[in-house]
């Protein structure tokens, strides 16, 4: 099938032969004079002059005496004007979003030939409002005119304001016209207006013979009024671009323009007495499709291209097309596209904010103003942008080593302030790592340039594109500032600057004759392919959604004429059916998966075209089948691997590489699951850095600010007796031991100044508030001995090896057992060879270690003190109670533990006393012993000790035994904050 451009082409070469050369063809856009000074190429059998095409836009540049301004430059000159009529001191950067949706509606003022100062006069007068609104009928009208009467009456300060900056606004726009016009700048609409109000005093000396309106639908009022004058007055002709499947249907909006403009006298016989039916033609073949995720689109569509090329290696790739009615598809699109393709032409713009260097940008914005400074002005710069920074695939791969070894450094030391010294010598690093101070546009451009340089080094030509724009957007912003002069901090210009990068799009360079055509969809007009695919055919990008901010309100826009979600709808319908008139092969793809908030609904049009066309239309939904079953526990069998990890924590033969804590042994209790992950198969949860003290930093902060007070005050004391004159000394040193814990907590060296702020400020207090408390209770047990903070402690603890037991009755075992022990006590050589033997056949010896918090010493008695920041609790109802996986008590557990592990390096008849400073404790009142609900206050640990220890050998005894697996804990509420909670699908 013939395209519309051949058509047209084959008509003008026919009907003008060698005076081509006097015709003027002009096309709703430039594209489609590209394709058809082709086609007329190819109709041609000698040499002849070329025809003059122009596009609609280019056509009303060159017959008006302005020229168009740069955008910014136009909102910057409204900005002014604005400031000046209206008297307000709001900055360039609160005005430009909103700038430019006046300077857009001003557009529209001029290509509908809207009479400003009606549609911005005083909306309470009746006699204006019988004429603006002269489409409703008369009861609509009644109602509108009681409404605006009650307005009248009782005016509020908002409705004066209101009829304020309506009647302000007109002269806005008239002495924003006149400036432009004294330096003959224009906006595009300006010169439509123009041309349209002088078109008999334009000499149009460029049009010296017949005139070729093709391929319009959607007309301005000034272009309707244009084209009318040269169809009257020059013999002009219009060449519609339709199909009767729309035009004929008046259900079908996407004919509502035509329609309308053939009942116009002045074009009816244009559209002549019958039309083209090709949407109906019986050799289409259209496919729905519908896709999970917009990029799954992409994948598909690369598949189902390479295949077509496979299959029909000849076929020319410019009859293909993809549509992109999301332009953010763009890339993994290209992404996709198979080894066949062998050209390509990209025939949109992508949107600038999506470009990697932009996110660069805002990231070294964002470094830009967390920058702080030390006592001594050295420049401090936060972790959060820094690390963004150094991921960047714009950054990283460049040193990709260095990069890494410095992330890792800042994320194990949880250094939340970096300094020049904690950086790698890189030039792109030492550009960025600076304060820009007032020099932020040298600074940005210096880092453009470098990123310039790079890209163009390593070839990557796309990256090059980007960042040439990004430079150019910059020069335009600096170019503005200094010929106004004026000068911009950071806040400003970051919030201006990002508003300019929204409204860029990158244009893509090519041959647009050669290769695949990858196009938007206002692109698609005028153009024919024969195969075309078109991707994000769903409700919230076909009919697109943006572009309709405006001021003026619905019923005023459509008053006067102006565009409106109606026309906007039938637009979009026009170029969505016009697709599907000349393709033998449509396929149409859509999203099944959307968000919280929707998003997978297909588009209205398409199913327009499954209920209305008629057409044999097969529709597909892509997807994997799934059954879903019900939930199956998560069992890990102790197989050779795993029991090979395991023996990591045993000390038979050689020391144990790895010990067990009493947090890894309290996991296990509470999901044996959670224990293999993290302490077999070393699936540690990633420690996220943060500059505010959490929940679970706090009580790092804590112990490490009492283990400084006291080890600080005694180093300088020269002995450890504590008594209470020496806790009052200790009292005025809580806000430097709290400080100095900080700058352990985020690795700030003491010759740096650490910065509290937001919620750090909170933390400190609370970190004192503890300190304060917990002084005051060693107040009233001072005098005593200070042994020691923060002290590490390990044991080798034996238990029966799983799988060696004797299979004697257990009355008999305990009467052997008796016996073995009363020989060990009368012969102590025996019992040494038995214990070796046994280590050897019958015994595996476990790592222990742990860390107690603090250890002081009062009569001969030694306290083992267990900070805790939570709400845990002193009783206990047993020692089971303990080792119960539903109510174990953790720090019952936690202190008994501790005990165990000092009594095996220690005297073993020393009276421990297990204490647990807690939040009850400090602030409530209650003791800081351990209560048994039986037998009462815990006052030595010893008397425990040995039912304890015999509880937990049973519990190592079950965890390296190989019959007994690891799985899932049967109270899910333990489930709820677990970082494996997405492996067991219990999230």
């Amino acid at each position: 099938m013939k395209t519309f451009l051949q058509e047209i082409a084959e008509q003008l070469v026919k009907d003008h032969g060698n005076k081509l050369g006097d015709v003027t063809v002009i096309f709703p856009n430039r594209r489609a004079g590209l394709f058809f000074r082709e086609y007329i190429k190819q109709q041609l059998t000698g040499p002849v002059w070329s025809p003059r095409i122009l596009s609609f836009q280019d056509f009303i540049a060159q017959q008006s005496p302005s020229q168009i301004a740069d955008k910014l430059f136009l909102v910057y000159r409204l900005f002014e004007v604005y400031a000046q009529v209206m008297k307000t001191t709001e900055g360039f950067d609160r005005f430009y979003y909103w700038g430019q949706m006046l300077l857009k509606d001003f557009d529209d003022l001029d290509k509908y030939l809207v009479n400003a100062e009606n549609l911005y006069s005083n909306l309470s007068r009746q006699k204006q409002l019988d004429l603006t609104f002269d489409f409703l009928l008369p009861e609509q009208k009644e109602v509108i005119q009681r409404f605006w009467q009650g307005f009248d009456q009782s005016k509020s300060a908002q409705k004066e304001r209101f009829e304020f900056v309506w009647d302000r606004l007109f002269k806005v726009y008239t002495q924003f016209q006149r400036s432009l016009k004294n330096d003959g700048l224009a906006y595009e609409g300006m010169q439509y207006r123009f041309v349209a109000e002088n078109l008999d005093k334009i000499p149009f000396k460029d049009i010296t013979g017949p005139v070729i309106f093709a391929g319009f639908n959607a007309l301005t009022l000034t272009e309707e009024k244009i084209i009318s004058w040269f169809i009257t007055n020059k013999q002009a002709r219009i060449i519609w671009d339709l199909d009767e499947y729309y035009l004929s249907d008046s259900h079908q909006e996407a004919g509502n323009f035509l329609r309308e403009y053939r009942a116009k006298q002045v074009f009816t016989s244009s559209f002549g007495k019958e039309y083209p039916s090709m949407i109906r033609s019986g050799d289409k073949e259209v496919n729905i499709v519908g896709v999970p995720q917009h990029v799954g689109q992409a994948k598909v569509v690369g598949q189902m291209l390479g295949q077509l090329l496979r299959e029909k290696p000849d076929l020319d790739l410019r009859k293909i097309a993809v549509v992109l009615a999301d332009e953010t598809l763009l890339f993994p699109v290209l992404h996709s596209l198979p080894d066949e393709v062998t050209a390509i032409n990209v025939t949109m713009g992508f949107p600038l904010a999506y470009a990697p260097v932009n996110s660069l940008i805002e990231h070294i914005l964002d470094l830009q103003r967390t920058i702080r400074k030390d006592p001594e002005e050295h420049i401090l710069f936060n972790f959060k942008p820094a690390l963004a920074i150094f991921r960047h695939p714009l950054i990283m791969p460049h040193n990709p080593t260095g990069m890494q070894r410095l992330i890792e450094d800042i994320e194990r030391n949880n250094k939340v302030f970096l300094t020049t010294s904690d950086l790698i010598d890189e030039q792109i690093i030492r550009l960025i790592f600076q304060q820009a101070a007032d020099d932020l546009i040298r600074y940005l451009s210096d880092i453009l340039l470098a990123l310039h340089q790079l890209s163009a080094s390593e070839e990557v030509s796309v990256e090059v594109e980007y960042i040439h724009h990004y430079y150019q957007i910059l020069n335009r912003y600096a170019a503005l500032l200094s010929a106004v002069d004026q000068k911009t901090d950071l806040k400003s210009f970051s919030q201006l600057f990002k508003q300019l990068v929204r409204t860029e799009r990158l244009p893509f360079t090519g041959e647009p004759l050669r290769g695949l055509q990858i196009m938007g969809v206002l692109e698609t007009r005028n153009l024919d392919f024969e195969h075309v695919f078109v991707l994000s055919m769903n409700e919230d990008f076909f009919p697109s959604q943006g572009g309709k901010h405006s001021f003026i309100p619905y019923n005023l826009r459509k008053a006067y004429g102006l565009p409106n979600y109606d026309q906007q709808d039938a637009i979009y319908a026009y170029l969505f059916y016009r697709l599907l008139q000349r393709p033998k092969h449509i396929e149409l793809f859509y999203n099944t998966e959307g968000n919280d908030l929707g998003g997978e609904e297909m588009s209205r049009y398409l199913q327009q075209l499954i209920h209305e066309s008629g057409l044999p239309i097969k529709t597909h939904v892509l997807s994997n089948y799934a059954e879903v079953d019900d939930k199956i526990d998560i069992v890990i069998k102790k197989d050779a691997l795993v029991m090979q990890s395991l023996h990591r924590y045993v000390k038979n033969d050689t020391p144990a590489t790895k010990r067990l804590s009493p947090s890894a042994l309290s996991t296990y209790l509470d999901c044996s699951l959670k224990f293999y992950l993290r302490y077999v198969a070393d699936l540690y949860e990633k420690d996220d850095m943060d500059e505010d003290v959490d929940a679970r930093s706090l009580g790092n902060v804590l112990h490490y600010a009492m283990e400084v007070l006291y080890e600080d005050y005694i180093n300088e004391k020269g002995q450890a007796t504590i008594d209470k004159d020496d806790v009052k000394k200790l009292r005025k040193r809580i806000e430097v031991a709290a400080v100095k814990a900080f700058r352990k907590q985020f690795a700030v060296s003491d010759d740096r100044k650490f910065y509290f702020e937001g919620k750090n400020i909170i933390a400190k207090e609370i970190v004192k508030d503890f300190i304060k408390s917990i002084l005051d209770l060693d107040e009233q047990y001072a005098p005593f001995d200070f042994v020691g903070a923060e002290k590490k402690y390990e044991l080798d603890l034996p238990i029966p090896a799983p799988g060696t037991q004797s299979s004697e009755p257990k009355t008999q075992n305990s009467e052997l057992r008796t016996e073995n022990s009363e020989l060990r006590t009368e012969n102590s050589e025996l019992r040494t060879q038995n214990s070796e033997l046994r280590t050897q056949n019958s015994e595996l010896i476990i790592g222990l270690r742990g860390t107690i918090d603090r250890l002081d010493k009062k009569d001969g008695r030694v306290r083992l003190i267990d900070y805790k920041t939570g709400q845990d609790k002193h009783l206990f109802e047993n020692m089971e109670e303990l080792f119960d996986r539903k109510k174990k008590n953790k720090a019952a557990f936690q202190t008994f533990y501790y005990a165990l592990l000092y009594q095996y390096e220690k005297q073993p008849d020393e009276v421990m006393i297990p204490a647990v400073f807690n939040k009850d404790t400090l602030f409530m009142g209650e003791d800081v012993l351990l209560q048994h609900r039986g037998t009462g206050k815990v006052e030595n640990a010893a008397l425990y000790l040995n039912k304890y220890t015999t509880l937990l050998k049973e519990l190592l005894s079950e965890i390296f035994n190989p019959q007994v697996p690891f799985g899932q804990t049967d109270d899910e509420s333990k489930c709820r904050f677990c970082a494996y909670a997405g492996i067991c699908d219990r999230s």
